[in-house]
């Protein structure tokens, strides 16, 4: 692998994980040393990551992560919806029995793997993300367009390192208050559980695509409500 495409990649993955977590300055000399590479590669990771909205490069201050908000993620949750629904709405419309069958594999898998939920260690939160992104994949794979696809394997990144914040963040951990942690928890189980990805499957399948979509666009704003129960204050 080419040094410039090794520092974007592992550059990228501790981004992504929330390693390297938002807001934090990404100083060359120091990545440098983190990561054992060339000021070169180093500088064109950073840019291409600038492109995809995973870091901000400010005058006079130099790249730092991209911050986390409750904009972002609806700006995300708009991004997602309006190329998620249309994906799906053409996969109902034109899926096959091994469009169906691909569903039904990722779904079972799913069910397979404990939900992510505070105290969640990284193999654990790993194997989620790879599973649940698979089934949402497999749903969305009869959608007919590269060019949506590709769109939504970037907002599912970009969604990625938001979720990881909200579980593993130890300030949002800190305040939370003990006696809300049950309601917590709760919230976390009903966004990222299986009951409500089994619900959409079944709608998939039985071709009711108004049901379909409402489950999905259900499903898109639960991220949201999970940041406003951390930090009311920012929704």
């Amino acid at each position: 692998m080419a040094k410039s495409s090794e520092a974007y990649e592992r550059l990228k993955s501790d981004i992504l994980r929330a390693v390297i977590v938002p807001d934090t300055p990404l100083v060359v000399a120091g990545l440098k040393e983190r990561y054992g590479l060339g000021w070169t590669p180093l500088r064109e990771a950073l840019s291409r990551l600038e492109i995809e909205g995973l870091v901000i490069l400010e005058h006079n201050r130099g790249y730092r992560v991209a911050p986390v908000s409750a904009g972002a993620i609806r700006d995300l949750q708009l991004a997602r919806r309006t190329v998620e629904e249309t994906l799906l709405r053409r996969s109902i419309e034109s899926g096959d029995a091994n469009w169906e069958a691909g569903i039904v594999a990722e779904h079972h898998r799913l069910s397979r793997t404990p939900s992510p939920a505070p105290g969640i260690n990284e193999a654990g939160m790993a194997l989620w993300e790879e599973r649940h992104d698979a089934f949402h994949r497999a749903l969305l794979a009869a959608g007919r367009s590269e060019s949506l696809t590709r769109f939504q394997r970037q907002i599912t990144e970009q969604l990625q390192r938001h979720h990881r914040h909200m579980l593993f963040d130890p300030a949002a951990r800190q305040e939370l208050d003990p006696l809300a942690q049950p309601s917590f928890g709760e919230l976390v189980e009903r966004t990222l559980g299986l009951a409500h990805h089994t619900e959409l499957m079944e709608a998939t399948l039985a071709r009711d695509t108004d049901r379909a979509v409402a489950l999905l666009v259900e499903h898109i704003g639960f991220s949201l409500a999970v940041y406003a129960f951390l930090w009311p204050l920012e929704a």
